[in-house]
């Protein structure tokens, strides 16, 4: 068996090729090799020489399955890094042709982060995976509730906890104020998921984004402020807004934002004042400080924005028809 390694050795050294590296390995690990017939021949040895037999080969054979995918993968990397000259001057990815376009829903993510952090927000990152308390209950939605039902959430099987795919981004405001001091403005951002039927306005998968700010003395006119801003940016600085009343669980009092784009209003989200008891789920005194929270769909802002008239659009897209962003 030493001598067979040290004969590997050397022809594994020399391959230079991942062909020649594939005759190697069926030299040594193929069915007629001298591996092979090692192995078949412990069925006919006592149990003691069979166990120290069989340790020897399948250490051996180890050896030799590992030697080579890393020969392969080095021979592989070698070969992907002779293309590149690194001599030439390097290139803008947007100059060179072939290289794909921006999807529109990254369009306006980016650009979402740069209106926000322009106004002084942090983007916060969030648990996709997130508890039943986190994503319901502090945000001072009964057990009754009807989202908390299965046909409108889903939920992970076998867990100890009650675990689900989040189904807002709402679930992290808690979580981030229990070890966060105020005063903070955040954005939270990420994919939600709901048990819903796919149709040209609903998705089960969405991108969404929530800015929440908390601090002494906010008020409402700072939420509508704000929020006039932050359209403007996104659909242009002549863009009706209006609001309309609504309930949310979590704010208090609420209310429902609409667009005037294209000459058509438009819902883009809800808004509100933070409830008082989700503050104190939050570590927060409600009596001191003060707080807004709003949010919606990033898809619903591309299609808002390009005149798309079908969400399945943006998933399940031609080539063609994505190239136009």
């Amino acid at each position: 068996m030493d001598d067979i390694l040290k004969q590997f050795n050397i022809e594994i050294a020399n391959a230079s090729s991942t062909e020649q590296i594939d005759a190697i390995r069926v030299k040594y690990l193929g069915k007629k090799s001298y591996i092979a017939m090692q192995l078949s021949s412990l069925a006919d040895l006592s149990g003691s020489d069979r166990a120290k037999l069989g340790m020897i080969v399948n250490k051996a054979k180890a050896e030799i399955s590992n030697l080579i995918n890393d020969r392969k993968d080095s021979i592989s990397s070698s070969q992907i890094f002779d293309m590149i000259d690194i001599s030439k001057p390097g290139t803008a990815l947007y100059q060179r042709p072939l290289l794909g376009h921006m999807h529109p829903s990254n369009i306006v993510l980016r650009e979402t982060y740069q209106i926000f952090t322009e106004l002084g927000f942090a983007i916060v990152d969030s648990p996709e995976i997130e508890d039943d308390w986190h994503n319901f209950e502090s945000l001072n939605m009964p057990e009754v509730h009807p989202a908390r039902e299965t046909h409108d959430t889903f939920y992970i099987k076998d867990t100890d906890k009650k675990l689900l795919p989040r189904t807002h981004t709402s679930a992290m405001q808690v979580r981030f104020m229990n070890s966060n001091k105020p005063p903070f403005k955040v954005l939270l951002s990420g994919k939600a998921f709901r048990n819903e039927n796919e149709d040209a306005t609903h998705s089960w998968s969405f991108g969404q984004i929530e800015g929440i700010v908390v601090a002494k003395g906010i008020s409402v006119t700072d939420l509508k402020g704000t929020l006039a801003q932050i359209i403007r940016k996104q659909l242009g600085e002549n863009t009706q807004i209006r609001y309309r009343p609504s309930f949310f669980p979590y704010t208090e009092p609420s209310m429902e934002v609409d667009a005037k784009f294209n000459g058509k209003w438009l819902e883009l989200g809800g808004a509100g004042m933070i409830h008082p008891k989700v503050l104190q789920n939050g570590g927060i005194d409600p009596e001191e400080y003060s707080g807004f929270a709003f949010g919606w769909g990033v898809e619903r802002i591309a299609v808002i924005k390009y005149g798309i008239n079908d969400l399945r659009q943006l998933w399940r897209p031609k080539l063609s028809y994505l190239e136009q962003f």
